[in-house]
């Protein structure tokens, strides 16, 4: 058996013990979800039943997206704003499969983006790739393909794909969502349960037009200075995602980020019917991240814990979240997975509250504006606050040292998230939408942001997201 195939088998059978869950709609369900590329795990699943033919299964979508965003950093060491506008195009074609044993078929995507705004040094707000004078390029580009085959109940896919599960996924909070390069596998022969494993050794990031190395989201230096080695060669995962429509999901979660970190995820949601229109959703995470390998961004020992209730019905929301960070670092991620898909459920728009020793509580309202005769207007509207202690933290850490802050025992900091979205309901501009966002981020005294670039950031940000769908067959 070869190194990643015994790997693949370890992380499985040491998840076995474990229990997880899919990501909680109902915990944001407006949130950071802005992309055609979410909802993966059930398009897959979907696939299953397309009726074989290459031809007759195959389809043609696409995207124009024109997005806008601006941030205002108050207090930063460079007082230098981000503020980029792009107006981009996205073209999916995915296939049908050959009437055969094992069906065959391809994926293929491609995008371009064009830079409206970006310049005077203005650029960096994740939209745009950079160049070497860290000035925001004038336009980018890429495509890629997967091929996929379908048989005994399982679909394998390999080559340029978008993930979405606990332990690695694509960041969709830009212009275009990120893809990895490797192997994926499904498997959905058990009524209610779904089996995945994978391997993957590069990324394109969501501002990129090439592949990169897996990078992790906030390791970085030691409190010298001394940068971390960050870049992993591949990274391997397997679960198991048991869910019954309309009751209870369990999802079963680990990975292995070579040479960095082994982390595993755990949780529960069960939806509760309270009356014929109000239903209560309590749900519970839980990540477990210790350092592998040759721990190259230092000992890690972190355990995060969130979870919440969700009150639902008659187009509302209301959702108490609690976090606790236990650990003398940062949760960390792959990056750039930002969070979207709500497996840390205090993650917002601007920051992760994710700091070591962080404990952090979120109360977020969600309703579509019916009542002012504005049924196709969703909003929701957030506040979360957290503490941190980073003193924890050691200053010699490859990879966290940077965090440190003697000042920082009882660190704080607060955001407060506004969104609204219309969806054109009929005619011929059905399915444009707009997203407004804005986030507002403040620290107090001790507070270091736990982010690679950012710094001791109070800020303002502000987003506009104009999408256009559209089906060509």
């Amino acid at each position: 058996m070869t190194n990643p195939l015994k790997r693949l088998l370890g992380v499985f059978l040491s998840v076995g013990v474990s229990l997880a869950m899919s990501h909680a709609e109902a915990d944001n369900s407006l949130g950071q979800r802005d992309n055609l590329s979410t909802g993966i795990n059930d398009r897959q699943k979907a696939e299953m039943a397309v009726p074989a033919g290459f031809v007759n299964g195959s389809s043609l979508n696409g995207l124009l997206r024109n997005y806008y965003l601006s941030r205002d950093n108050h207090d930063t060491p460079t007082r230098l704003d981000q503020r980029e506008w792009v107006q981009g195009a996205y073209l999916s074609f995915r296939s049908g499969y050959t009437d055969t044993p094992i069906g065959v078929g391809i994926d293929v995507h491609g995008f371009y983006g064009l830079k409206l705004d970006g310049g005077g040094g203005s650029g960096g707000a994740g939209l745009l790739p950079l160049n070497s004078k860290k000035e925001p390029e004038s336009d980018f580009s890429a495509a890629g393909a997967t091929i996929k085959f379908r048989g005994f109940g399982s679909l394998v896919q390999a080559g340029d794909q978008y993930l979405e599960n606990p332990v690695v996924a694509g960041g969709v909070s830009r212009v275009f969502p990120q893809t990895f390069r490797g192997v994926a596998l499904k498997n959905y022969s058990v009524p209610d349960l779904t089996l995945d494993a994978g391997w993957v050794d590069s990324t394109r990031l969501r501002n990129q037009s090439g592949q990169s190395h897996l990078i992790t989201s906030y390791g970085s230096s030691n409190k010298a200075g001394v940068p971390a080695d960050r870049e992993s060669p591949n990274m391997i995962w397997t679960g198991v995602v048991y869910s019954v429509p309309g009751t209870v999901t369990l999802t079963v979660y680990g990975g292995q980020l070579s040479d960095i970190w082994n982390q595993y995820y755990a949780g529960v949601s069960w939806p509760l019917t309270l009356t014929h229109s109000l239903t209560l959703t309590p749900y519970l995470h839980y990540f477990k991240t210790r350092d592998q390998g040759q721990s190259q961004l230092g000992g890690i020992a972190n355990d995060t814990y969130s979870g919440g209730l969700t009150v639902s019905g008659d187009g509302q929301s209301l959702t108490l979240g609690l976090q606790k960070i236990d650990g003398n670092t940062p949760f960390d991620y792959v990056a750039q997975d930002d969070r979207s898909f709500l497996y840390l459920s205090n993650s917002q728009q601007f920051a992760d509250f994710n700091g070591p020793g962080e404990k952090s509580w979120k109360l977020q309202y969600q309703t579509s504006l019916k009542y002012l005769n504005a049924p196709d207007v969703q909003l929701s509207t957030s506040y979360t606050r957290g503490e941190a202690d980073l003193t924890r933290v050691d200053p010699a850490s490859k990879g966290y040292g940077y965090i440190f802050n003697a000042d920082g025992k009882d660190a704080h900091h607060w955001e407060r998230d506004v969104a609204l979205r219309y969806a054109v309901p009929a005619g011929k501009a059905k399915g444009l939408n707009l997203t407004l966002r804005w986030a507002t981020h403040r620290t107090g005294d001790g507070y270091t942001a736990p982010g690679n670039t950012r710094g001791n950031s109070n800020a303002d940000e502000y987003r506009v997201i104009v999408d256009y769908p559209f089906s060509i067959f």
